[in-house]
């Protein structure tokens, strides 16, 4: 959703709004002890939300960090809000790790959010005189959806597993006289190589995943569709906690009738995880393809900081044409919140796609959990 995002984390975000504290907790001296960071196994945060489609946006956000018979740590994150626009989403992912002799994963998502957004159209030329960027066109959105992926390891690293999913949406652009409604079941495979030593902030290893998913008429699906996904990460100890990183990342959406696939099944960048920087949804076609990059390195104590740089671009890889990559650049902040190395991340970045004095040409991010 293109849009100026500015989120307020209280303080309360690291002294505990909410601490539930579990008894019998592990007393071995760590760095991360040594460095006095908490090892609570859940805690909730008030996030305060504004950008220009919703008008301020009041919820709350919760995680819990748990153990399932596993050495690494699974996290459940619920959270809401609602807007003074009377705009409201509730949703809920996370990601379960079972098992010593035969280990598993379960990730999954759900959620549902009544919010406005808009649409660029289809294609990465730009149409505004003057920027790389394309005018919009609003509309309001409901949509519905859910995703479940269990992952079972088969040796060494790898892990391979089903996944399905199914998305609802109705929209009804501006001054449109009907909404329109699609439902995308599907069912697909994924294979994952991950060697990193940390899942929630690494600093050595690799992780390789490539998903395929099926959306067909028979299970009414809006349409026929085949959606293919690779992502590949390497994280490079180059120092004393200063680690170098990267991300590949491309995406392909193939279809026997291209011209009735909905815009929402097909890839896009931008956002607050690829290419930050660039407004998410603003360049969309049947293929994508992105790199990106950080240096992370520790400041003082709980508090890190990267640089960050990516660049993509969408096609239509039946129509294949050349045009400028979308680039975005910037810094970031690091809040370490707990021993499960989840931060609280501040990232302003720059695009190539406005002139430097205009606004849209900067992108202002506060989450948790890292980009890649």
């Amino acid at each position: 959703m293109r849009s100026v995002r500015f989120i307020i984390v209280l303080v309360a975000v690291w002294t505990g709004v909410v601490r539930l504290s579990a008894a019998g907790t592990s007393s071995a001296a760590s760095v991360d002890e040594e460095l006095l960071l908490p090892n609570w196994p859940a805690m909730a945060v008030p996030v305060i939300n504004y950008t220009p489609e919703t008008g301020w946006e009041f919820g709350g956000a919760a995680q819990a960090y748990i153990k399932l018979f596993s050495p690494r740590t699974s996290v459940i994150q619920v959270g809401g809000a609602y807007s003074l626009n009377r705009q409201w989403y509730v949703n809920a992912q996370g990601t379960l790790y079972f098992g010593t002799l035969l280990p598993w994963l379960l990730q999954f998502r759900a959620g549902f959010r009544n919010y406005p957004d808009i649409y660029y159209g289809i294609g990465a030329e730009p149409n505004i005189a003057g920027t790389g960027a394309r005018r919009g066109t609003p509309y309001d959105s409901q949509r519905g959806y859910a995703f479940v992926q269990p992952l079972v390891h088969v040796g060494r690293s790898w892990y391979i597993g089903p996944h399905a999913e199914y998305l609802w949406e109705r929209t009804r652009m501006q001054n449109a006289d009907e909404s329109v409604t699609i439902q995308m079941p599907g069912i697909g495979i994924t294979v994952q190589y991950d060697s990193r030593d940390e899942v929630y902030y690494p600093h050595r290893g690799l992780m390789l995943k490539f998903s395929l998913t099926h959306y067909n008429r028979w299970w009414r699906s809006t349409c026929g569709l085949t959606a293919g996904q690779i992502d590949f990460r390497q994280y490079i100890p180059i120092g004393k906690q200063v680690v170098w990183c990267y991300q590949v990342r491309g995406a392909i959406a193939a279809s026997l009738t291209p011209d009735d696939v909905p815009f929402q099944m097909l890839p896009t960048i931008g956002g607050q995880d690829l290419v930050r920087g660039i407004p998410y949804g603003m360049f969309r076609d049947n293929t994508m393809v992105a790199l990106q990059t950080e240096l992370r390195f520790p400041i003082w104590r709980w508090i890190r900081a990267c640089v960050f740089a990516g660049a993509g671009d969408v096609y239509d890889y039946q129509h294949w044409q050349w045009s400028v990559p979308k680039i975005g650049y910037g810094l970031g902040l690091r809040l370490t919140i707990n021993r499960a190395k989840i931060n609280i991340r501040a990232d302003v970045a720059r695009n190539n796609i406005y002139p430097w004095l205009n606004i849209n040409g900067y992108g202002f991010y506060l989450t948790a959990t890292e980009a890649f």
